[in-house]
């Protein structure tokens, strides 16, 4: 028999045993266990991270799985619920096959570093007082549902409840697209539309690379592998490079059996091209820069492996998020106001391609660094082209570069924040004058 003492002891230590597991939420902090989470899961986890974090945190639905699923997004940033102007926007989105699923996790662990960071880490702090990301855990929810752990290789979940591969389901750039628009790609598109973001990344599993635009050819889904390079193909580069170089293993290239990638990277039809690929569409119609990152062999491993995953993605996580503030960015305004130009044209030298500014006017684009010519028009305005350096160096901001469109049939008088040549020596001779009164 026990001795009274240590039984009272025991009796003693039995609550706070028995609270210890519930510590970090009473102390309004998540703890996110690597243990897989299904959808309810996912979204009782989503809903105390905005409990917990309600000040940088914004829990939201982008719209429903053919189910019926919510499709929860949740914001994270220093003001998380408005678009705050000159700020970029990120898009991160996992679980659109619903049988790969290190992508979920990876995202709600990120979250916890994220929100358990700000206010304790600088650089996450400056990152979301400069930023706000919007992570999707679960795009496919319906399929996660039926999908098997320890699944590595069938297409059991992968689509969506109709039956529909939703990584085939969006209108594509070089081939007519005939399969109908399921609700969770209509959700995406609509979401896509309505936010500008300047950075995406997709979420995928059964290989280990950073692949990027294009997916398909002017041959089509049907016709051979071969590089389909997008107008942005140096910054698409860098992109993948990113990741890849940061990543614990996968710019060896060799990862999993019967793959090779050469620095853990590559184009998307350069490895298969298929029709209907979300990245393209992001890419084209929501003028975003967006990266497909495929991060487990396995699409479904067993759950003793989550934590290696997180170790081994963690610092591309974050490295690729950063990259928002390379490059440029600004606003454009009638000549001589304030007043914002919406929807203007902007180029980058020759590039094939061709952006637009928001309703107040603003603009980003990430560049690698180099030298630029970027010219900014729009039906009538006279057209405006600067040269704009973007530095080797990495901030917390673009290189901020305001244009000012002079109206067709206006004098080009001086802009709102600029003051002329002409007036600065004016004003300097006046000085000049009144100085020498006084003496």
């Amino acid at each position: 028999m026990m001795p009274k003492s240590r039984t009272t002891v025991s009796l003693l230590l039995l609550p706070l045993v028995l609270w210890l597991p519930c510590l970090p939420h009473i102390l309004g902090q998540n703890v996110v266990p690597f243990e897989y989470h299904d959808y309810s899961q996912v979204t009782q986890v989503l809903r105390e991270f905005h409990q917990n974090y309600s000040d940088i945190t914004h829990l939201y639905s982008i719209g429903q799985s053919v189910q019926g699923r919510e499709l929860w997004v949740i914001a994270i940033s220093d003001n998380p619920t408005v678009h705050e102007v000159g700020e970029p926007e990120v898009q991160y989105v996992g679980n659109i096959h619903g049988n790969e699923v290190i992508g979920k996790e990876l995202l709600l662990h990120l979250l916890e570093h994220l929100a358990g960071g700000y206010g304790k880490n600088g650089t996450i702090s400056s990152y979301l007082n400069t930023t706000r990301v919007h992570i999707l855990p679960a795009m496919n929810p319906d399929g996660l549902q039926g999908s098997l752990e320890g699944d590595c290789y069938s297409s059991i979940g992968r689509e969506n409840a109709r039956s529909y591969d939703l990584n085939r389901n969006f209108p594509d750039k070089f081939e007519v697209n005939t399969q109908p628009i399921q609700p969770e790609t209509q959700a995406i598109m609509n979401w896509t539309r309505s936010i500008p973001f300047s950075l995406s990344a997709i979420f995928h599993g059964g290989a280990v690379v950073a692949n990027y635009p294009w997916d398909n050819t002017p041959l089509g889904q049907n016709g051979p592998s071969i590089y389909s390079r997008s107008p942005d193909d140096d910054i698409y580069r860098h992109l993948a490079l990113t990741y890849s170089e940061n990543h614990g293993t996968m710019h060896q290239g060799d990862i999993c059996s019967g793959d090779f990638f050469e620095d853990g990277i590559s184009n998307g039809a350069d490895w298969y091209p298929l029709r209907g690929g979300m990245q393209d569409w992001v890419y084209i119609h929501g003028e975003c820069l967006t990266v497909t990152l495929e991060v487990s062999c396995c699409k479904y491993p067993t759950q003793d492996q989550l934590g290696d995953h997180w170790t081994q993605n963690k610092n591309s996580l974050i490295e690729l998020l950063l990259q928002v503030h390379r490059g440029i960015k600004g606003q454009v305004f009638i000549n001589g106001t304030d007043v914002p130009v919406s929807e203007a044209t902007v180029t980058i030298g020759d590039r094939d391609n061709t952006f637009h500014t928001t309703s107040d006017g603003e603009f980003w684009r990430i560049l690698v660094p180099g030298q630029y010519s970027v010219t900014v028009s729009k039906a009538g305005f006279s057209s405006e082209t600067r040269t704009v350096i973007v530095p080797g160096n990495l901030t917390f901001s673009a290189v901020i570069e305001d244009f000012y469109l002079v109206e067709n049939g206006t004098s080009s008088a001086p802009n709102a924040s600029v003051p002329s040549l002409t007036f600065i020596i004016t004003s300097t001779l006046i000085c000049l004058l009144k100085v020498k009164t006084v003496f």
